[in-house]
């Protein structure tokens, strides 16, 4: 009795692996057209890609521009420190005149 019922389940099983395989075939084999058309999707892929090298190149400026500012300020800081005086060194008028007297 168990031979018999062994020949069944084996039959049912047999039946449904190929109840599966026609289903997902059936699925996988459509002529018909996507509703999404591909010229489509590339321009929902190429908008995208702008937008984030706009918001790339933006974020760019304002980095350049807050360097810009950080430059400025420290030239500003610079420019109000005077410049110290070296007395050993040779005024340039008077090295022209050496020059020139040779």
């Amino acid at each position: 009795m168990t031979t018999a019922f062994r020949g069944n389940s084996m039959k049912k099983l047999g039946f449904l692996l190929l109840g599966t395989a026609s289903l997902a075939l059936a699925a996988c084999g459509s002529k018909n057209a996507d509703t999404l058309n591909e010229s489509e999707a590339q321009n929902v892929e190429a908008s995208a890609l702008n937008d984030l090298a706009a918001n790339a190149a933006n974020a760019e400026l304002e980095a350049l521009g807050n360097q810009q500012q950080q430059l400025e300020a420290e030239n500003n800081a610079n420019a109000t420190v005077p410049e110290a005086v070296d007395a050993n060194a040779t005024s340039p008028s008077k090295v022209e005149d050496d020059v020139q007297g040779m």
